[in-house]
């Protein structure tokens, strides 16, 4: 099943230029890095403790696919999206960008480059690449992290869009498999408990 993807975005997206967040730069480095769990939070939901690279505690979703990491929490620094993969880096939109779950279109069978909106997220965020050459990537963001984990349950089965304002043709994308609404409570409950 495809992990991730970059390619142009055929399909005009007139709504997000009013509904979505634009975030002001896409940035180099990795805020967040590799996270070793520490402790379980919740089983049942998959909500793990763990501390970064920077020695800060992390409350976090971990969806392992083989060829990629995913890890959905929040630190300190605010809730993040942090994706680790060897595949290639094919393009990165250009700031300002926007970012949505969205839903790839099928003509004839066959995915598309486009995507349907399903639900913006409308606070401000940072887009990280940490190796140019390579596809991974980390979002973080400040602003209200139940919307923003709001936005990423919407992609289940779907995808997270980082969007170029500037050239909405140019799309870096990536698959959301497992996380559901039903974690965001025990997430959020895990950070109010554990990261100061």
């Amino acid at each position: 099943m495809l992990v991730r993807r970059r390619h142009c975005l055929i399909a005009t997206m007139m709504l997000l230029v009013s509904v979505a967040s634009v975030a002001p730069a896409q940035e180099r480095g990795d805020p967040i890095g590799p996270i070793t769990k520490t402790a379980i939070h919740d089983r049942a939901q998959k909500i793990d403790v763990g501390k970064t690279t920077a020695g800060r505690t992390a409350c976090y979703f971990r969806e392992d696919g083989g060829s990629h990491v995913l890890d959905i929490g929040l630190t300190v620094d605010g809730a993040f999206l942090r994706l680790e993969t060897a595949d290639m880096r094919d393009a990165t939109p250009t700031a300002p960008l926007r970012i949505f779950a969205g839903k790839q279109i099928e003509r004839g069978g066959t995915a598309t480059d486009e995507f349907t909106l399903l639900q913006p997220f409308a606070g401000k965020f940072d887009y990280y690449i940490p190796e140019p050459e390579q596809g991974g990537l980390v979002i973080l963001t400040k602003d209200d992290a139940t919307a923003f984990f709001g936005m990423v349950a919407r992609a289940r089965m779907n995808f997270v869009v980082v969007q170029s304002a500037a050239n909405p043709k140019m799309v870096d994308y990536f698959a959301i498999y497992e996380f559901k609404t039903s974690a965001i409570p025990a997430l959020l409950s895990c950070a109010k408990a554990r990261i100061q």
